[in-house]
């Protein structure tokens, strides 16, 4: 099965008659080749004499198609001429995932919901509601969709990476661990697993098992700024400050805009002692980020420098914190 959308394989429904030709049917369910099935779809849909349940199919296929493109516009139209003529739940889920592509997260959930109306065993229609309803910031209901989801189809590891990131909004760091392990498990090359899991350690207070897997990430990607800050702070929580120092220096290297990072070197270098450096840090951290920076604000207020709520400092670039810096 594709990645990604549900799909119908054109030829598990066709009858004996045939209006398209017998390579057009099978090149509109054939996934392995993307332009071959929007132009053979295409052709199957464009004839007059396909029976109509053929030419649903072969819009089905086409609009799955051109979700996984990124045509997002060209697979709602063919979503919602099928959706005219019949309601059919992987459709209506289908479309409520391209509705999320869009970041048009009520009409993904309207969707979504229709789907599983018409089917409740659509697992991935739990999963992606789920996705839409954790953008909307309605955790609750994101983590209910998931365990929907994962009880359905227990195999899906994306179920136990969406989760795991519900758990660490609800601050439930031991649920998250263990949906973090069991993605891991399955995904043993995956950064984004390790980062995440090295975070939940680290409010665990396990920093010792968070430099493992930031360790590990950064053996995928050796110059992953995220992964580098979130190792980071795990030399700090252990206090060996000159490491943590050198790895945040690296992070801003390969993410010069990373407002955090700047705030938490600044941190680093206040317990090591060193005011100016972290004067100049928690600044930096300012500049990039004016309007969301309390606690380099309070940093500052700490070390007896102000800083005026109305900073008139203006958001910087990458270009124009790296000319700062000379």
């Amino acid at each position: 099965m594709r990645a990604g959308m549900l799909v119908v394989v054109i030829g598990l429904i066709a009858p004996p008659a045939l209006a398209a030709t017998t390579q057009d049917v099978a090149d509109c369910g054939d996934f392995k080749n993307d332009e071959a099935l929007i132009a053979a779809c295409t052709r199957v849909i464009e004839d007059k004499a396909s029976p109509d349940y053929e030419r649903s199919v072969a819009r089905f296929n086409r609009g799955t198609t051109y979700e996984t493109k990124g045509a997002y516009e060209k697979a709602l139209a063919d979503f919602d001429e099928l959706l005219r003529g019949q309601p059919i739940g992987v459709a209506y889920a289908n479309r409520g995932l391209v509705y999320q592509r869009l970041h048009d997260f009520q009409r993904s959930i309207a969707d979504l919901t229709e789907a599983l109306r018409l089917d409740p065993s659509l697992s991935q229609a739990h999963k992606w509601r789920g996705v839409s309803y954790f953008n909307m910031r309605e955790n609750e209901r994101a983590l209910a969709d998931f365990n929907a989801a994962q009880r359905l189809d227990p195999k899906d590891n994306e179920v136990y990476w969406q989760r795991g990131q519900a758990y660490e909004v609800a601050r439930d760091f031991k649920a998250a661990l263990a949906d973090y392990s069991e993605y891991l498990d399955r995904e043993r090359n995956s950064v984004r697993g390790y980062i995440r899991r090295a975070t939940v350690r680290l409010a665990l207070g396990d920093p010792d098992h968070a430099l493992g897997d930031t360790s590990d990430a950064l053996y995928i990607e050796p110059r992953n700024p995220v992964a580098l800050e979130v190792r980071g702070n795990a030399y700090t929580a252990k206090g060996d400050l000159v490491r943590a120092i050198d790895d945040y220096t690296v992070a801003i290297t390969f993410g010069p805009g990373f407002a955090q990072v700047y705030h938490e070197r600044g941190v680093a270098y206040r317990m090591k002692g060193d005011r100016e450096n972290a004067i100049t840090d928690f600044k930096m951290a300012i500049r990039l980020r004016p309007m969301d920076s309390p606690d380099s604000r309070a940093e500052l207020k700490a070390l007896g420098i102000k800083v005026p709520e109305g900073d008139p400092m203006r958001h910087l670039n990458a270009k124009d914190v790296l000319d700062s810096l000379r």
